[in-house]
């Protein structure tokens, strides 16, 4: 709901030479309106580091001249971020929303200004076992204790006489679940078995929570991404698994409709085989399961039982179609 807000961000806003003359909240957007302009302030928890690489990653698509990301715009001492004791700050211009009215899905387009990122950020890495060990082996024991939570639940669950609603809607799923978990680190092991094989993988700028929540659409029906906060040097794996985390909640999607996705990506730049294996890996693992158990575990003030059971219902749901898509995702070996 929009508020006026009496100016508690003046001192953040005189950085950058601009004298408010009407400030509405947007929650962390604020929508800075003065006799230069209209701005927005975003208001972010971002440490040094991360501003750091949030600045790094702005100026590297600058650098290579892509158009299709919301400016930062400098202080007037030439600094793109300004920290407080509890925020850090930075200011954009203010692009107002168009009703999106094109063809192809909102993904779709999203999936395109993705890869496109990435296709021109691409890089392949000489294969340096001992960092790639690291990583690999934190992943796994990150997987092997939340499938430990999901284990336990289930016994927490069994053990009782009676099961409310969400336990028994977890306890007739938890075998798949499991499968599922078990299926998602044989992915995650072809794939590190290849790029040992092949002694490199490729990295490419993510841009970390890509959505339709953090990008503004204009009369021609295209993007411009915003929020790059949690923008990192990674596989396209890990992003594009982001993205389809993130979007299937916005529509009940079908196997086909991601692989859209998937084909706009593609057609800048082809994923590897092993990059699929990891990122079916990735979607395949249920995540998203721990995290409504946890929610149900330590939340039960908040949400009602009914909407406990619908959220986890919800995410099965998506799981399901997910095992599905994997299939379709992988060429079988013998087929190729």
């Amino acid at each position: 709901m929009r508020q006026h807000v009496e100016n508690p961000y003046a001192s953040i806003l005189f950085y950058y030479d601009l004298y408010p003359e009407h400030i509405e909240d947007f929650g962390k957007i604020k929508k800075v309106i003065t006799s230069r302009g209209v701005f927005a302030l975003k208001e972010t928890t971002m440490n040094r580091l991360e501003a750091d690489e949030f600045i790094h990653a702005m100026r590297k698509l600058a650098k290579l001249n892509y158009k299709q990301a919301i400016p930062i715009m400098p202080t007037k001492y030439g600094e793109y971020t300004v920290a407080t004791s509890t925020h850090t700050y930075y200011v954009m211009p203010w692009l107002e929303a168009v009703e999106y009215m094109g063809r192809e899905s909102q993904e779709e387009k999203l999936a395109t200004q993705m890869a496109v990122i990435h296709r021109l950020t691409v890089k392949t890495q000489a294969f340096d076992k001992g960092q790639v060990d690291e990583s690999f082996q934190q992943l796994i024991k990150h997987w092997e204790m939340r499938r430990l939570e999901l284990s336990r639940f289930a016994d927490f669950a069994e053990r009782k006489r009676y099961m409310s609603p969400f336990e028994l809607t977890f306890i007739t799923h938890a075998h798949m679940l499991d499968q599922m978990a078990i299926k998602a680190g044989e992915h995650l092991q072809k794939w590190y078995e290849t790029c040992v094989e092949k002694e490199k993988y490729r990295t490419v700028l993510c841009h970390g929570r890509l959505s339709r929540s953090h990008a503004i659409f204009n009369m021609e029906n295209e993007p411009t991404l915003l929020n790059f906060e949690r923008s990192s040097i990674d596989t396209p794996a890990r992003d594009l698994a982001s993205f389809c985390r993130t979007n299937f909640r916005y529509t009940m999607w079908s196997e086909d409709e991601v692989l859209r996705w998937f084909m706009c990506y593609e057609r800048h730049l082809p994923l590897l085989d092993e990059e699929k294996e990891l990122l079916c890996g990735y979607l395949l693992f249920p995540e998203p399961v721990v995290f409504a158990v946890e929610s149900y575990v330590n939340d039960r003030q908040g949400q009602s039982e009914l909407q406990h059971v619908q959220r986890l219902e919800k995410r099965l749901i998506s799981l399901r179609k997910v095992q599905r898509l994997s299939q379709k995702l992988i060429v079988k070996q013998e087929e190729s």
